[in-house]
């Protein structure tokens, strides 16, 4: 049961609404528990009589004074209780419509599928009299039917499969089904791509990126556009020359990556682990700079994006700060200003969406990542699906550049990215690189802290699991975590967080700079709330703040990945979730040292495993091959 979501309409618009001053949800909820269905009647007629034994007569008659100077908007929530909605939908609605809702969710209750669930919204059609007939319930059950897949993170859908799930929402034939299906993309709620369907908004972002990715490749043979390019003689020159200046001589792979950036307008730039992408990035802004030419460098998670200006030695920043320093007009994209977007394997559809809509006609960008890795946590693919494109210009760099005696954990890291799962050493505390913990699965978390604690504790080491649930997944090893650390601090001190522990965020909030799977570490505790270091970005939490953020002694791998641990410990655990590109992210995010713990032979069928990203339909390179068609 989720306590927040159980909470009623009135009970939440009394607790959330400011004007009701000294009404929280204790009192809220008491008022309710009280009163029960007369709470609304009792606060329109002004009933102090009823209010008082739990108010008081002060408070009562504030309430009711605050009530009435916004009974249009109470009136709302109140009607949006009785049809069903609970407290967090209804505050949703008032937000969109307000006060008009009653009237518009009336006439058309499937309005609300912008906030509910079809069967939500079906229980309150029905309760409004409409009949099971009505095409605007045939097309809601197109449009629920796409965006459930959409919450699949699939942006494509077979005409026949979508046929199904609305024949399923509907309780009718598929012929009904069908022509529920053409109604909706008459209107323009599902858009056909080859033989499938989309819904209308991801439709829109592929038709866009695909459209801004084929003009930039197309600009490349523009001839105004080819007399402003880097001559390629004189890069090559350059690149002769800079290696002492950059510290490092570059492969032939390497090169061909820094012509990509300097002389294509749009690109990637793909490899695996140690392979020396962060060379080429501290190549590509030397010659950007030497060229004249801007540059943007970015990714989507923090971490990725100081170990881009660590590496590189000029500013990189969060996705989300660009864009919102774009937005806010403290940056331009100039014209032929090259983008650089680090780790993007991460991105999702919208975030590229985002990105190319605030780029000028001339721009350059060029991705970077590795295609082995996690597919996006959001909807769709971008660099997975623009990697198999021939027409798409790319640089693969192959060759291991990165490899110490002490670690190897690149050579591990290859072998997993082409499915074959090499001869690992047995664990000691002693040995680098990548080694197995072999176990029985009962034993598996026990194993972990047991090697944890051989690594140097909660200090030295952190685990990523693909599960938050069970004996090894991330709530369960957290708590225990926690609680140890807890025990060594003064009894003052143990709260539910401690100066020192790493954290997570756990959504989206842009207007911070935070994103779900921000790490930080807690630096000071007070009676408002924490302080919170996010790499270099102080932030303070209190409130409802502290409900998205939780403890980090484990991480699971989605939240984990673009961010680099010294060492890590990995339990394998069965789970449809594991997979080839799941172990080779987790086992790419160490620095030093990789312990695998459990089953060597679930590893080898995890590592044999096609990724789950394969099975995701999307519809970019469609939208490509229908442009590339077209014209």
């Amino acid at each position: 049961m989720d306590p927040e979501r159980d909470r009623t309409a009135l009970v939440r618009h009394l607790a959330e609404d400011p004007a009701f001053v000294g009404i929280g949800y204790a009192t809220a909820g008491k008022l309710q528990a009280a009163l029960g269905d007369d709470l609304g009647r009792a606060l329109t007629d002004g009933d102090l009589v009823a209010l008082e034994p739990i108010l008081g007569i002060e408070r009562a008659h504030d309430l009711v004074v605050a009530w009435r100077d916004r009974q249009a908007e109470g009136d709302v929530v109140v009607w949006l209780g009785e049809n069903g909605f609970d407290g967090r939908l209804a505050r949703k609605i008032v937000a969109l419509w307000g006060l008009e809702a009653p009237l518009r969710l009336r006439e058309n209750p499937w309005l609300m599928m912008a906030v509910a669930d079809f069967e939500k919204v079906d229980a309150v059609a029905h309760r409004l009299g409409l009949p099971l007939d009505a095409d605007d319930r045939s097309i809601a059950a197109v449009e629920a039917a796409l965006y459930r897949r959409l919450d699949e993170h699939h942006t494509l859908t077979r005409h026949a499969e979508v046929v199904r799930l609305v024949a399923r929402l509907l309780r009718c034939s598929a012929s009904r089904a069908s022509e529920a299906v053409s109604k909706a993309v008459a209107l323009g709620v599902a858009v056909r791509m080859g033989e499938g369907l989309q819904p209308a908004g991801a439709a829109m972002m592929e038709a866009y990126v695909a459209g801004a990715i084929a003009r930039m490749i197309e600009g490349q043979v523009s001839e105004d556009l080819i007399a402003r390019e880097v001559p390629a003689p004189e890069l090559d020159v350059w690149l002769d020359e800079a290696a002492g200046a950059i510290g490092v001589d570059l492969g032939c792979e390497q090169r061909d990556a820094v012509h990509l950036a300097l002389r294509s307008r749009f690109g990637l730039v793909v490899g695996g682990a140690g392979v020396g992408k962060t060379t080429v990035l501290k190549a590509i802004v030397a010659a950007s700079e030497r060229f004249g030419r801007a540059i943007h460098m970015m990714a989507l998670a923090g971490r990725a994006a100081v170990r881009m200006t660590e590496a590189t030695g000029r500013k990189a920043s969060t996705i989300a700060a660009f864009l919102k320093a774009v937005e806010a007009k403290q940056i331009a994209v100039g014209p032929e200003a090259l983008v650089v977007i680090d780790e993007s394997s991460m991105l999702d559809l919208p975030t590229l969406y985002r990105i190319l809509r605030v780029m000028p006609p001339s721009g350059r960008l060029l991705l970077v990542g590795d295609e082995a890795q996690l597919a996006p946590i959001g909807f769709g693919l971008t660099l997975h699906a623009l990697v198999g494109i021939p027409e798409i210009p790319k640089v693969e760099l192959r060759t291991i550049r990165r490899q110490t005696a002490a670690s190897g954990i690149p050579a591990v890291a290859a072998a997993i990215r082409d499915g074959r799962l090499p001869w690992l050493q047995p664990f000691s505390p002693d040995v680098g690189g990548v080694t197995l913990l072999e176990c029985e699965p009962h034993a598996i978390a026990d194993h972990v802290k047991d090697a944890l604690a051989e690594l140097g504790g909660v200090e030295g080491a952190t685990i990523l699991s693909a599960l938050k649930t069970g004996a090894s997944g991330t709530v369960a090893l957290n708590a225990e975590l926690h609680h140890l650390v807890a025990l060594g601090c003064p009894p003052g001190e143990r709260g539910r967080f401690i100066a020192g522990e790493p954290v997570l965020f756990l959504r989206n909030d842009y207007r911070r700079d935070l994103r779900n799977g921000s790490l930080g570490t807690v630096t000071e505790i007070d009676d408002d709330g924490v302080a919170v270091n996010f790499d270099g970005n102080e932030q303070r939490l209190a409130g409802r703040d502290l409900d998205d953020l939780d403890h980090a002694y484990a991480v699971t791998v989605h939240k984990a990945q673009g961010t680099a641990f010294e060492n890590v410990v990995i339990p394998i655990v069965s789970s449809r979730l594991l997979d080839r590109s799941l172990i080779y992210t987790a086992v790419t995010r160490a620095i030093a040292r990789v312990v695998l713990v459990g089953s060597r032979e679930m590893l080898r069928l995890a590592v044999e495993k096609q990724p789950i990203s394969a099975d995701r339909e999307v519809g970019l390179g469609l939208a490509l091959a229908t442009r590339n068609q077209s014209e």
